[in-house]
């Protein structure tokens, strides 16, 4: 990786569709449906007044050294006296931006729900959930239920890729990624009509990592074929300040936007407009 300090890249057609912004924090026995629903009510309700119910999402710790190759597949019993308290998915009224809030964790989306709509910049959108997170710090409080003590935070970037007509999966791979040359060692293999690649990164000093996807989709509004990449960097906090929190969620944004330059061809860069 290249220390050299350089401007962030930006692009002005950029294909992004989902940006997230979350924060794991320690699981809050008494935080329980009731008191997400207050919790709603008195601080989110006005902006995002468009709620449902769905389960909750697992916190991943990243694992680095030889722990990182022990994720075998596992059958996990869990034994439970009550039922799970499930996830507000709460969405604004023209669906752009959604927060997501669980017994352990705190989530800001931004959807693109117009092709003609550009995603806001990275500091509004992190400043944002900077206040969500002391307005929940501040319910937690007042309804004596205990501190936000973040454990860990993800950053997500979701991009649809027209990979123009092309009728093989293989020629749009090593059209659009540094890392996709579509080689066979002898030329026996016909080019391929699917493929689900994925990488991992590690993020300097055991800070996290950058895990990134590749996969065909079609896409819902229009049944269109695109490729799917998706860059998630994530990270375990070292102490459980909501400032660390903030200071990681900066970290892993520079991880997602200067990998996803550095994966992708400077021929695609052209058709996104970069800028810097």
């Amino acid at each position: 990786m290249d220390e050299t300090i350089c401007p962030m890249p930006r692009f002005a057609r950029p294909p992004v569709v989902e940006t997230v912004l979350g924060v794991h924090f320690r699981p809050l026995e008494s935080f329980a449906s009731a008191q997400q629903g207050m919790l709603w009510e008195r601080c989110f309700r006005s902006q995002f007044p468009r709620l449902e119910e769905r389960p909750p999402v697992e916190e991943v710790r990243e694992r680095f050294g030889e722990d990182r190759l022990s994720d075998a597949p596992t059958i996990r019993w869990r034994v439970m006296d009550r039922p799970d308290v499930p996830r507000l998915w709460a969405a604004s009224e023209d669906g752009q931006y959604v927060l997501q809030i669980q017994r352990n964790g705190l989530f800001l989306n931004w959807l693109k729900t117009d092709m003609g709509v550009a995603y806001p910049p990275y500091l509004k959108r992190r400043d944002q959930f900077r206040q969500e997170l002391d307005q929940v710090d501040r319910f937690l409080q007042e309804e004596t239920i205990g501190r936000l003590e973040p454990t860990s935070c993800v950053v997500t970037y979701v991009n649809h890729i027209d990979y123009g007509g092309l009728e093989d999966i293989g020629p749009a791979v090593a059209r659009i990624l540094t890392c996709g040359n579509n080689e066979s060692s002898d030329g026996w293999l016909p080019l391929p009509d699917n493929a689900v690649l994925t990488w991992g990164f590690p993020i300097p000093g055991q800070s996290g990592r950058l895990n990134v996807e590749l996969r065909p989709i079609v896409r819902r509004s229009d049944r269109k074929e695109m490729l799917q990449l998706g860059l998630t960097a994530r990270g375990t906090l070292k102490t459980r300040e909501v400032g660390e929190a903030v200071a990681w969620i900066d970290l892993g944004h520079e991880w997602v936007v200067r990998g996803f330059a550095s994966l992708t061809r400077p021929e695609m860069h052209r058709l996104w407009e970069r800028i810097e």
